[in-house]
């Protein structure tokens, strides 16, 4: 729909006209009108009152985008995260799903509906594995062989592979961590989802060419680390107001760099000011004068993070 001139009353017009059409079964003008009212106001009545009628006419896809627009209100109480819930599994999003109900674990939601939402995503889990074990399999088989493709379409897989069940998806990806040729971003992405899926199970991955283990559920995101926040605070601090361009280039050059230390950082950066000043250096040249002492060694890994992070195809 085009863009809406909001007269006044035009919401609560919209939405009276949306819910009469709900009543008469004529869901298509229902999404239409509640749409409109959306446009209008972000509410989380019409968001809900929208996402119900694309339900209605089968567009759960939509429905669940919808609602995404306004996930953290959704989380906020316990019909509200059914609802939710209940969209993400109709939709296979089950590792979604799973990250969502370790979430509200820590939530104010009643510990008899955290249960429930458990028994809900199993029960889904259980029957998609039943119905769909041939795509399972194909899927399973595409990540096993992962790294034949380029950059991108590795990520538009790992992506598709969330609309496994849980363990399976499990299974499935932590082979990705051995294999040597796995790109970092992929790994990144692979370890921040076991993160965010609470595994307590040790996993086994390469980094830099030594076999190491971690335990996801004791494993902060990347975005989390200390390491990695006191890095970019010292470049924040030096730059923020005396080069704000040349601070995006820094940071985005030591998010691609990070992805590939993660989730060891904290065993090579011991000194977040040298290694801020290490990437400056790297990417300003010789001329520049390093507020501290850098030494030799952290210099070349800074120089190898760059060099890997520059040979990546997409």
């Amino acid at each position: 729909m085009g863009d809406i001139t909001q007269f006044p009353n035009q919401y609560d017009r919209l939405i009276r006209m949306g819910k009469a059409a709900l009543n008469q079964h004529h869901w298509q003008q229902a999404c239409d009108h509640f749409e409109a009212a959306y446009q209008l106001e972000q509410t989380l009545s019409a968001n809900l009152l929208w996402a119900s009628a694309l339900i209605e006419v089968g567009d759960t896809q939509t429905a669940l985008a919808v609602v995404e627009e306004q996930q953290a209100d959704y989380l906020q109480q316990t019909d509200l995260a059914r609802f939710y819930l209940a969209l993400l599994l109709n939709n296979h999003r089950f590792v979604t799903a799973n990250q969502i109900w370790g979430a509200l674990r820590h939530a104010t939601i009643a510990p008899q509906a955290i249960r429930t939402f458990k028994m809900m995503i199993t029960a889904s889990e259980l029957e998609f594995q039943a119905n769909h074990q041939e795509m399972i399999r194909k899927q399973a088989e595409g990540l096993y062989n992962l790294t034949a493709h380029p950059l991108s379409e590795q990520l538009a897989m790992l992506t598709q592979a969330e609309q496994l069940p849980r363990h399976v998806y499990v299974t499935s990806v932590t082979p990705v961590l051995m294999n040597p040729y796995t790109h970092a971003f992929v790994k990144a992405t692979v370890i921040e989802t076991l993160v965010q899926l609470n595994i307590e199970q040790s996993v086994t991955m390469q980094w830099f060419e030594q076999t190491k283990t971690f335990v996801p559920a004791n494993t902060q995101l990347m975005g989390e680390s200390k390491t990695f926040n006191a890095i970019l605070a010292a470049l924040n601090a030096q730059l923020a107001s005396e080069d704000p361009i040349l601070l995006a280039q820094v940071i985005a050059d030591v998010k691609m760099g990070f992805a590939y230390l993660y989730p060891f950082e904290g065993e090579i950066i011991d000194d977040s000011t040298e290694w801020a000043q290490a990437w400056l250096k790297q990417l300003l040249g010789p001329d520049y004068t390093a507020s501290v002492v850098i030494s030799e060694k952290i210099q070349d890994w800074v120089k190898k993070l760059q060099e890997m992070t520059g040979k990546f195809d997409v």
